[in-house]
């Protein structure tokens, strides 16, 4: 999927709180997911990191050999990812979540930044809302637009789902707009 600059920057801006309910493409996925402690505090380390890293994507370029500059990513998700510092406790619980789900490695950072370059098409979602899950408490849900798309690229997603402390990930499940409008968002 091409994200565009402009794309990025509307992207950017569902971030913090919820989108209108008449901007909803036709179809939308949701990934529930577990978290423990605090739904909220959860909520702000993952817009912490998407701001932070749709913002690199809209105004650094991909195209140099350089690294991409990480000053803005919080400290705690650069710590987790694959040769990081020390990472927090919740972030190495969910980094060993991610291997123990996935049989993987943890994200290389830059590699993972690389996902959200404009010019490649190896992203396949971008970031709708985050509403509470009508399943009870601790439960989330990640809505993302995929286009319509029943099978997209989300891998890149998981990581940093279980990266922000996330028990479980459950695979997608895509759904008409109603079903997010329904919810209340975190």
């Amino acid at each position: 999927m091409l994200h565009e600059i402009e794309d990025l920057e509307i992207e950017r801006t569902r971030v913090p709180g919820r989108p209108e309910t008449d901007s909803a493409p036709p179809v939308l996925a949701y990934f529930e997911l577990a978290v423990d402690g605090d739904p909220a505090q959860y909520a702000s380390r993952l817009r912490g990191v998407m701001d932070a890293v749709l913002q690199i994507a809209a105004s650094e370029s991909f195209d140099d050999d350089d690294d991409l500059p990480v000053g803005t990513i919080p400290a705690w998700f650069r710590g987790v990812c694959r040769d990081g510092a020390s990472p927090e406790a919740f972030a190495a619980e969910g980094r060993d979540r991610y291997s123990e789900r996935t049989g993987s490695e943890p994200w290389n950072l830059q590699n993972w930044l690389s996902r959200f370059d404009p010019d490649l098409e190896v992203r396949g979602w971008a970031w709708w809302d985050l509403t509470r899950a009508p399943a009870g408490e601790g439960r989330l849900r990640l809505w993302a637009d995929t286009w319509g798309e029943p099978f997209f690229a989300w891998e890149d997603l998981r990581w940093l789902l279980y990266a922000c402390g996330a028990l479980t990930v459950a695979d997608p499940v895509l759904t008409k707009p109603q079903v997010w409008a329904g919810e209340v968002s975190v």
